[in-house]
């Protein structure tokens, strides 16, 4: 029977950049948290376990992204992508890791070229999922403005959004309501602080409508008013 990895690809989006959450182990070697499954044991129990005892991080949701080959053949990681809010979940390193750290996913340690395989995976798993879901939801706090959700979605995509297309495609299709109170965001107004109505992957035909013209201008595609 050959031997099973989790891999997990933590990812979060600050200051319009997703960062990557990778451990420092003894020997200054960087990685992605992980560990070895057991065979009578659910392997997202043990993806869940690794990233508590090595990170902190604890009640979050894992979604199973793919099946890597390792050693020749003779192992496989089960890779898994968690999206979270990185200020919901402070870091605490666990006995056997020296640090745990989120770095900007083009600012990356050296990792194993299997690490960075997961991360690349992932990266595109996440990319393809703003066509279907509104992902983005996942990665902020309870309260956010739209500019941060906008800024959410650029980190993701890779580019730049229309203000105003965004806002009113994100208002229309009923995903974010507001929370009736305000930020205080320098000299300016105070921006309208809002909240997810539904903060899970399901999506309806509103959501769906919304990610895909925000995928569509992303691409090159003009969306229009």
């Amino acid at each position: 029977m050959k031997r099973v990895r989790v891999e997990l690809a933590v990812m979060t989006a600050r200051g319009r950049a997703l960062e990557v959450l990778v451990v420092r182990r003894p020997g200054n070697v960087w990685s992605l948290p992980g560990a070895t499954a057991d065979h009578d044991r659910p392997v997202v129990d043990t993806a869940l376990q690794a990233l508590a005892e090595h990170t902190g991080i604890r009640d979050i949701w894992l979604e199973q992204l793919f099946t890597f080959d390792r050693d020749a053949g003779t192992a496989v990681a089960i890779a898994h992508l968690a999206l979270i809010a990185a200020d919901r979940h402070p870091l605490t390193p666990g006995a056997d890791i020296v640090e745990a750290r989120w770095f900007p996913l083009g600012d990356l340690p050296q990792l194993a070229a299997e690490d960075r395989e997961v991360i690349d995976y992932a990266h595109q798993r996440l990319r393809a999922k703003t066509a279907y879901a509104p992902v983005a939801i996942q990665l902020l706090p309870e309260l956010f403005t739209l500019s941060e959700l906008q800024g959410v979605y650029e980190a993701v995509l890779g580019t730049s959004l229309d203000t105003r297309n965004f806002r009113r495609d994100v208002l229309a299709a009923g995903v974010v309501e507001a929370a009736g109170q305000l930020r205080a965001s320098g000299p300016g107004r105070p921006a309208q602080l809002y909240r997810s109505v539904d903060v899970s992957f399901a999506v309806d035909a509103r959501e769906r409508r919304m990610v895909s013209r925000l995928s569509q201008h992303a691409r090159g595609g003009r969306v229009g008013p």
